[in-house]
């Protein structure tokens, strides 16, 4: 009895961890080829590059598809043997990464959990431990429902959660974990709090004396034997402290400079369209952005297109598109942490961020007159989609348990 409750808590729990983190992945599959990007480009596999995009859905699909097997019994040998295999991998892996560090964060659960490579190795130990009670046990392990049934709800569950990645990508992740989120405040994101731990360091002093050298510390430098020269010295980061969630925002304009601070305390609403990359905005979604900013104009709401672009790269838009945008220069990896989309639009008012729209998803210009309603029925928009998604979710688990009932009953009868 004690070991048939072990493998039920082993698989219910490597199962739901492979689920949280298949899940988060593909809210935001951007997120998750950025991240393969580094990856590659850390690994000198350059020419994957082009994979970036289709690895994300897959690793995404396939930890929650083992995850949803584990949880709910449903070809659980099969599932046994890829999680075992799978976190073999991936616990090498991150011990690799633990100690070179090509990439400081895995991104194992996207942007909802950020770990050190070093927490991401323990993380894995421990659910491996699992996985191999399981994997040894996996003779012992059997689902409950015909073969049909088990094929038809890993179907089911691998559409869903393709059809998740595939909406996330065409418009905005379901879940935004990252601290621009609609509702964030900019300026409280960047605050430090008083008490918060600051950066440690530990400097080594090389001295010598008598033609040899030593490395001496803060507490056995030799202060009062002054017949020590000194060499040299090297500084090592031990702790790098608190860093406030959003530290990089700058909006840099071309003749003002810096005005971050200016447009973070605008009371009326700003209008920012991010480009990370500015020559990759197609005509259609230019003339969308030129009539926005025309009507935003209109009722003196300021509007620029963000971008880490050289000026060159803008003007040339405005050139070829005959329109008039005003620009500012920001961090490209920050504008691509801002929003999914490029280019995408977001809304902010007193420093906090409103609303965010995909370019699939742009406003009508007419909406740009009342831009705080506008945005509140984007946001019912995107949670009636949420709800959906939900909704389907759930009907696959009912039709999952009528279907057993049914089997149950039959067999009884």
């Amino acid at each position: 009895m004690m070991w048939r409750l072990l493998r039920l808590i082993s698989r219910l729990f490597v199962g739901a961890t492979f689920i949280f983190s298949g899940f988060v992945k593909a809210v935001d599959p951007v997120g998750g080829a950025i991240k393969f990007h580094d990856y590659f480009q850390a690994f000198h596999m350059d020419w994957l590059i082009s994979m970036t995009m289709p690895a994300s859905f897959a690793l995404a699909s396939l930890e929650f598809i083992i995850g949803i097997l584990l949880v709910f019994n449903i070809f659980p040998k099969t599932a046994t043997r890829a999680s075992f295999y799978f976190l073999i991998f991936f616990t090498i892996l991150t011990l690799g990464l633990a100690i070179f560090n090509p990439v400081s964060d895995c991104g194992c659960f996207g942007d909802a959990i950020k770990l050190t490579n070093w927490q991401t190795f323990w993380k894995n130990i421990i659910i491996l431990v699992f996985a191999v009670y399981l994997y040894f046990s996996k003779s012992r392990l059997a689902s409950p429902y015909s073969l049909s049934i088990q094929r038809v709800f890993a179907v089911f569950m691998l559409i869903y959660i393709l059809g998740v990645s595939v909406y996330s990508l065409r418009h905005l992740p379901l879940i935004d974990f990252r601290p621009y989120s609609e509702g964030s405040n900019i300026p409280a994101g960047m605050t430090i709090p008083e008490d918060a731990p600051q950066p440690q360091y530990k400097t080594t002093f090389i001295l010598e004396k008598d033609g040899i050298q030593k490395e001496f510390n803060e507490n056995n430098y030799p202060y009062e034997d002054t017949t020590w020269v000194f060499v040299d010295s090297k500084t090592e980061l031990i702790s790098e402290g608190y860093t406030p969630p959003i530290h990089d925002f700058v909006l840099q304009h071309p003749q003002k400079g810096d005005i971050t601070d200016q447009l973070l305390n605008l009371k009326k609403p700003l209008f920012l369209a991010v480009s990370p990359v500015i020559s990759e905005i197609n005509p259609k979604i230019a003339q969308k952005l030129a009539h926005l900013n025309a009507r935003a104009r209109e009722y003196d709401f300021p509007f620029y297109i963000l971008t880490a672009s050289t000026l060159d790269d803008a003007q040339r838009l405005n050139a070829s598109y005959k329109t008039d945008f005003e620009f500012l220069q920001g961090d490209e990896t920050n504008l691509k942490t801002i929003i999914r989309s490029n280019p995408g639009l977001v809304l902010m008012q007193n420093g906090t961020v409103v609303a965010k729209w995909h370019h699939n998803d742009f406003p009508a210009a007419s909406e740009i007159k009342n831009p705080v309603s506008a945005a509140l029925k984007q946001q019912k928009t995107k949670q009636t989609r949420t709800l959906l998604l939900g909704h389907i979710f759930l009907i696959a688990l009912v039709a999952l348990i009528i279907l057993k009932s049914r089997k149950t009953i039959n067999k009884n009868q």
